[in-house]
């Protein structure tokens, strides 16, 4: 019986563990000069606000990996010899996804030791921009366009190059791919059909026609990848809430060690 109770325990512990592994995030990235050369042993701090969580350097090939990272918003801060550092904040982690930064470090022209900061903020993307061809479409482009308000179809064949229409007109071919081969992301929502977004609901787009990474699956014609307004703004909502908290928290132990 006390045997059959140990099994049980540790395989109880077993499926907890893989189920907690399941639930954590990576962020993943490479950082170039303002040349575009890959920058080599970087020191890079990820932090949540303003305290170093863990840190890491670039590598020969200027990438850098944080795993195991519980979902929520992180920032980095990169800082290197000869070059203005450079901090990236609101970086959303999200269970088992991947958030990529690729970023370019701008040389300091001053040497007198000054500390010159270069504040970005980032945006979602779960691709990865340096192995994979993308056509970004902004908020501009879509209120602008001749079918802003039009469906998502008669945009991208408007403003992206090798996109065509399906002879139903309700999908598209990417570089002659066949139907059906194109995957979408709506706010990290993956769905093979064309997701019904109307042009004043889309915050942004990214239309990948080249290197799908195959973590996504059998996208052979491509990736389209949306962002809608009411999303981003419950993450601006959520960022602005977390912080709030934070402030609390900070002004509570405060007044302890002044009590203390």
């Amino acid at each position: 019986m006390k045997k059959i109770k140990l099994i049980l325990g540790i395989t109880a512990f077993a499926i907890a563990g893989c189920i907690n592994a399941q639930e954590t995030g990576i962020i993943k990235g490479t950082i170039t000069d303002d040349k575009g050369e890959t920058l080599l042993f970087v020191p890079v701090a990820l932090m949540e606000d303003s305290t170093i969580v863990a840190q890491a350097e670039t590598n020969e090939q200027g990438d850098f990996t944080f795993k195991q990272l519980t979902p929520g918003i992180y920032n980095l801060k990169f800082s290197y010899t000869g070059y203005k550092t450079l901090i990236v904040s609101g970086i959303e982690v999200t269970a088992n996804q991947i958030s990529y930064v690729y970023r370019s470090m701008k040389t300091k022209i001053d040497t007198l030791g000054i500390v010159e900061v270069v504040s970005e903020k980032w945006e979602k993307s779960i691709i990865n921009p340096r192995f994979s061809t993308v056509t970004s479409i902004s908020i501009d482009q879509i209120e602008n366009s001749a079918v802003g308000f039009g469906d998502i179809i008669s945009l991208m064949i408007t403003l992206v190059p090798g996109i065509q229409p399906t002879e139903d007109g309700k999908d598209i071919y990417m570089r002659g791919s066949r139907q059906g081969s194109t995957g979408y992301y709506v706010d990290g929502n993956r769905t093979m059909s064309v997701p019904e977004v109307p042009g004043p609901g889309i915050a942004s787009m990214e239309i990948l026609t080249g290197g799908v990474p195959a973590e996504y699956g059998d996208c052979t014609g491509g990736l389209v990848i949306i962002t809608t307004k009411e999303y981003k703004w419950e993450m601006r909502k959520k960022e602005i809430q977390r912080r709030e908290r934070a402030e609390r928290e900070q002004q509570k132990n405060v007044k302890k060690k002044k009590i203390d």
